[in-house]
């Protein structure tokens, strides 16, 4: 299914190691997931705000902006520079979907919003497939990737009221 996600980047931060100790990158243990990190020129890249419309909202920043000085308040009033989104494809176990759709035909997607590992992992796994060591292709293969609930008419709507649902359990902390 589609999932549009977004990022911001903010201005240069004067005392990027107030926001991340470590140059290393993030992710929150939420089912909508914040991840974040700093790029080499001092910006904070964080994203995670979501719909799961077609459309992308028209002012991507004010839930972005609310979403990090939520978690980094020391960062309010730095500007944000950059602020993009994608559609990405998840599968109802967010784990990827290896499959050979025919016997010299591979494919994979439904990275999830993890694609930087799990498309160069899942890249890895073909190519060493295609010169006949498929083991750990196989495995991967034989993961159950469930269909979405719902059928071609519902499953949008029923995957939008399920992420709101899950959104909704972590604003309160369950």
């Amino acid at each position: 299914m589609p999932l549009n996600s977004f990022i911001a980047a903010t201005a240069p931060l004067p005392d990027p190691k107030a926001v991340l100790a470590q140059d290393i990158a993030v992710a929150d243990d939420r089912f909508v997931v914040n991840y974040f990190r700093l790029s080499e020129d001092n910006r904070l890249l964080f994203g995670g705000r979501e719909n799961y419309t077609i459309g992308f909202p028209q002012n991507i920043e004010p839930a972005l902006r609310d979403r990090m000085e939520k978690m980094f308040p020391q960062i309010k009033g730095i500007g944000i520079d950059y602020v993009w989104g994608g559609t990405l494809g998840i599968t109802p176990t967010r784990l990827p979907l290896v499959t050979r759709v025919a016997p010299n035909v591979l494919s994979a997607g439904g990275f999830s919003g993890h694609g930087v590992a799990h498309s160069g992992f899942a890249g890895k796994l073909m190519a060493e497939a295609v010169r006949g060591q498929a083991e750990r292709f196989d495995v991967f293969e034989s993961l159950p990737t469930p269909s979405f609930p719902g059928g071609t008419a519902l499953r949008a709507p029923l995957l939008a009221a399920a992420m709101t649902w899950y959104s909704l359990r972590d604003r309160l902390g369950f």
